[in-house]
């Protein structure tokens, strides 16, 4: 139902005085009237935005990566904490087992841990000396007969004086020469008057002989060079004269005459040492005997002891350790060391020959100038 307005129907309307004609009010007219759009940025303005947008872009990759670097860093850091204690682990396993090792052997095989420190001193001391010979050139073939020799050695020894085998000899021959002589010491005491004077005898006769036929052996010694070559023996013989004085007098020790004895002994025999040395082949004469009488107290001591299968083997394996490395100088000594072939093997002198065979090609091809 239209309103009631007050107007007959089909009536003129008057135009209203407050509303301006139609062609009076704009278009946009009772409309909201709409907002301009904002000016587009400038190229300074967008070229600075994607500048800001790159650097937060980089920052948040740099960010990123030391994260990750601090993560990795933190992980080799542990890795290498922890690799170094598998490493410590390691090496003082290995100190241990090369320590321990010869020291349990010396206890179980041959009933004292000494005999561990010593074969495995002697053991390490052979290796030294056959990788220092191997290393400057000497043949496989020289090192190994010493080695075997050195085994062989050992066996020998070790199964002679494990089974007593000289201790008996001794002891057998003692009942003889020295009867008197208490029986727990009696082969001992004969093998020292024995070995001794044997040995130095034949080696003194050796070098004795060896020397007539050469020429002069740089002139005499001095006295105190004489003194010193013969001291070793000249003590032995003075233990020799008074071991005679109180086996034959029935002497015993504090006595002041045996005393006496080995004084006057020892002084004798060192003068006449000196005295014949002041002669070139006597000298060497002097010093056979001193090293014959070394070397027989040595022996005397390793025979006429009772050992015992332990010791017996334990002994023989320190001679065969001994001989091992002994027999190798004395076959580098004796056959020397090709010097040559030692510089060739740290010479690339191949090369250095193919280098001069090239350059010398060169200049046969392309010489300087030109020929006319």
């Amino acid at each position: 139902m239209a309103p009631d307005t007050g107007i007959p129907p089909g009536a003129d309307v008057p135009p209203r005085a407050d509303i301006p004609p139609a062609a009076d009010v704009p278009p946009s007219a009772g409309k909201p009237k709409a907002r301009r759009p904002p000016d587009p940025p400038g190229l300074r303005e967008q070229i600075g935005s994607t500048r800001d947008s790159a650097k937060r872009l980089l920052d948040a990759h740099i960010e990123l990566a030391k994260a990750e670097f601090e993560e990795i860093g933190d992980a080799i850091k542990r890795a290498a904490i922890l690799g170094g204690v598998a490493i410590g682990a390691v090496l003082v396993a290995a100190l241990l087992l090369t320590v321990g090792l010869p020291l349990f052997l010396g206890e179980w095989l041959f009933g004292s841990i000494g005999w561990g420190v010593l074969l495995g001193l002697l053991l390490l001391v052979a290796i030294a000396a056959t990788a220092g010979l191997a290393a400057i050139g000497i043949e496989t073939s020289r090192l190994g007969r010493s080695i075997l020799i050195g085994v062989l050695a050992a066996i020998v020894v070790g199964a002679v004086l494990g089974a007593n085998l000289t201790n008996l000899a001794w002891s057998a021959l003692g009942d003889r020469l020295l009867p008197t002589v208490a029986a727990d010491g009696r082969p001992l005491v004969t093998a020292l008057v024995i070995t001794p004077v044997v040995l130095g005898v034949l080696i003194g006769l050796v070098m004795l002989v060896g020397s007539l036929g050469a020429e002069r052996l740089g002139g005499s010694a001095s006295v105190s060079g004489r003194i010193g070559a013969g001291f070793p023996a000249a003590v032995y013989v003075g233990w020799l004269v008074a071991f005679g004085y109180a086996y034959s007098s029935g002497a015993l020790m504090p006595d002041w005459r045996i005393f006496a004895a080995a004084v006057g002994g020892l002084v004798v025999a060192e003068i006449v040492f000196v005295v014949v040395g002041m002669w070139a082949p006597g000298l060497e004469l002097v010093k056979g005997l001193t090293i014959g009488a070394v070397l027989g107290v040595v022996l005397a001591f390793l025979t006429g002891f009772a050992f015992g299968g332990r010791a017996g083997a334990a002994v023989g394996v320190a001679v065969g350790l001994i001989v091992w490395p002994a027999l190798m100088g004395a076959d580098a000594y004796a056959g020397g060391v090709d010097t040559d072939a030692l510089k060739k093997r740290f010479i690339p002198q191949r090369t250095m020959d193919t280098a001069k065979e090239t350059i010398e090609w060169a200049r046969a091809r392309m010489p300087l100038s030109r020929k006319s």
